[in-house]
């Protein structure tokens, strides 16, 4: 059954535009929207009355398994360095990951990203128990509440060779099966977790798999100064020169462009630069950049650099794992170029929110957050009746201080509904949430 929209503003952002009408829906897709739009014999038709309709929001970097991590218990002592927040905190959790936990992160984290209107994550997983098969058990979490999402295993060799062999065949069993599907609701990349946990030898892994199957390589990058300082001590070698050698962001390499690098928060200017022009996405991550202390990443360097040629630049917005709440994301975003000092416009903010559209749209082959024709039915709609103009000259204004996930009310993937008057489509939401607090006590007692 086709769906029309009639009676809103459609917010678009990619690009940002503003039309007062309607919204057609048909099968999987948008057929049609504007002023003109009236509703067929059959459809069903929703009156939006004057509400805001936007496309659906995009992670542009999490870590699902940490919706088990809330209110878990302290460290056995207080980390005082970033190095030391991975050790105490999140690598005794992915070491105590099963399949069920890992499942059961996926569907929490995916509806607490429904709520938010966010309706596809680009996740970068770790489960160092459980690695072979466990990309599969998160996307059935994540399948259980009909969102899209572009999955990844963290390869590293922290926990030995073996591991970061395993790691390695798990992208590559998991690229296998999405390049058999290619069903636009997952799709794989290459995951690493950063250079200093890893050898030469499965950067190179990681960066050969990327390019056997035309793909990308998702890596955390110099998120502390400690990445550059244990790549100089262990492996004799600056950060970016081990990148550069892996063909990560070597601009004669064929991943380069379809890589996302997550973090980049401590790069000199020229690195920065450098990285800015060659790469596919630097995921930007700002609140859990400042809950970990690890400081600003120089996102006005590598979008202002980007702009003189006319490119919106290559910065995306995720959140780390703190959540899918992309509205608050964006307004900490906003916020913390303006405390930085960093000349980025509030445009310039949006856009980080639509890069991460595009990246997901290249890898899932659906064009994600518009509402042009053609585009993939992932739409939200929203109860916030705009209370001064809203044009696109004023959007961003209205997005970043006032549109929040509180408005969202509805929500299609695909041209279902999984969100009706906020009460979730085709799962017990209730039940699932109980479920998983005992799955997460249970993930908690086996923490070493």
């Amino acid at each position: 059954m086709a769906v029309t929209l009639t009676n809103a503003r459609l917010l678009d952002l990619d690009p940002l535009r503003v039309t007062e009408g309607a919204l057609r829906i048909s099968g999987e897709f948008i057929e049609a929207a504007g002023s003109d739009i009236e509703p067929r014999a059959g459809d069903e038709v929703m009156d939006c009355r004057g509400a805001v309709v936007l496309p659906g929001l995009v992670n542009g970097h999490t870590h699902l398994y940490s919706a088990l991590a809330v209110g878990m218990p302290a460290p056995p002592q207080t980390p005082k360095c970033f190095h030391e927040i991975l050790k105490f905190v999140w690598w005794r959790l992915d070491r105590a990951l099963d399949g069920e936990s890992i499942e059961v992160s996926g569907t929490i984290g995916a509806l607490d990203a429904l709520h938010c209107g966010t309706t596809t994550l680009i996740d970068h997983h770790a489960s160092p128990s459980h690695i072979a098969g466990s990309l599969d058990d998160l996307e059935r979490g994540i399948d259980a509440v009909g969102l899209r999402a572009v999955l990844c295993y963290e390869a590293t060799d922290r926990n030995g060779k073996r591991d970061g062999v395993a790691g390695v065949e798990e992208n590559r069993r998991y690229l296998a099966r999405c390049a058999a599907r290619k069903d636009g609701r997952f799709a794989g990349l290459v995951g690493a977790h950063a250079a200093f946990t890893m050898s030469d030898e499965l950067l190179a892994a990681c960066s050969d798999l990327a390019a056997e199957f035309n793909s990308g390589v998702h890596i955390h990058v110099a998120e502390d100064p400690c990445d550059n300082r244990i790549c100089r001590e262990q492996f004799g070698k600056p950060l970016i020169d081990r990148l550069n050698k892996a063909g990560i962001i070597d601009p004669s390499s064929s991943i380069a462009a379809r890589s996302i690098l997550a973090h980049c928060t401590h790069l000199s200017e020229p690195d920065a630069r450098r990285i800015g022009a060659v790469v596919g996405a630097v995921a930007h991550n700002p609140r859990s950049n400042m809950n970990n202390q690890v400081g600003y990443a120089p996102v006005g360097i590598m979008t202002n650099s980007a702009a003189k040629s006319g490119d919106p630049g290559p910065i995306q917005l995720g959140t780390d794992g703190i959540g899918s709440d992309m509205f608050t994301e964006l307004r900490h975003a906003w916020f913390k170029s303006r405390d930085a000092r960093a000349d980025l416009s509030p445009h310039q903010i949006i856009e980080m929110m639509v890069r991460s559209a595009r990246t997901a749209s290249a890898l899932l082959g659906r064009k994600l957050g518009s509402l042009a024709p053609g585009a993939a039915a992932d739409v939200v709609i929203t109860d916030y009746i705009p209370p001064t103009a809203l044009t696109a000259d004023t959007a961003a204004g209205h997005l970043i201080f006032a549109l929040g996930a509180h408005h969202v009310r509805d929500v299609l993937v695909g041209g279902a509904w999984r969100l009706r008057r906020q009460v979730v489509q085709g799962l017990n939401e209730s039940e699932s949430r109980k479920h998983a607090v005992s799955v997460a006590k249970n993930l908690w007692d086996r923490m070493p």
